[in-house]
């Protein structure tokens, strides 16, 4: 596991999980920006096939947070991201930006890494 200034980044076989660590308020936008570049060439240097997106630590965040989830999401490309452990507030977003059409919502890690196996089974 490391950290950048905005996410927690863990790696579990071919599958990156990213945690924000709060909202764009509470960072500056060249942070975001830098963070969001560097895991952007991890995804596309490493062999990954799969972006988890744990919301545990936020209850909420912005379109400057969410932009950036979207590049990494986009990178990984072939529907292989998925959301998980969102506020209800946090979901209520994502729907609201049809994110969840997507990049599904699981209510556990765990359910969002077996979904991401799932979908690596099948390709």
């Amino acid at each position: 596991m490391t950290q950048t200034r905005v996410f927690v980044v863990e790696r579990v076989g071919a599958i990156l999980v990213i945690t924000p660590q709060g909202d764009a308020n509470g960072f500056r936008y060249t942070d975001i920006q830098n963070d969001t570049n560097t895991l952007l060439a991890l995804i596309g240097n490493d062999g990954l096939n799969g972006l988890v997106i744990d919301f545990n630590n936020t209850e909420i965040i912005g379109s400057i947070m969410i932009s950036a989830l979207i590049k990494l999401a986009r990178k990984v490309g072939n529907g292989r991201a998925v959301f998980c452990r969102g506020s209800e507030t946090m979901l209520e977003t994502l729907r609201a930006m049809n994110l969840v059409r997507l990049w599904p919502h699981h209510e556990t890690r765990e359910d969002a890494m077996s979904a991401l196996l799932g979908m690596s089974i099948q390709s």
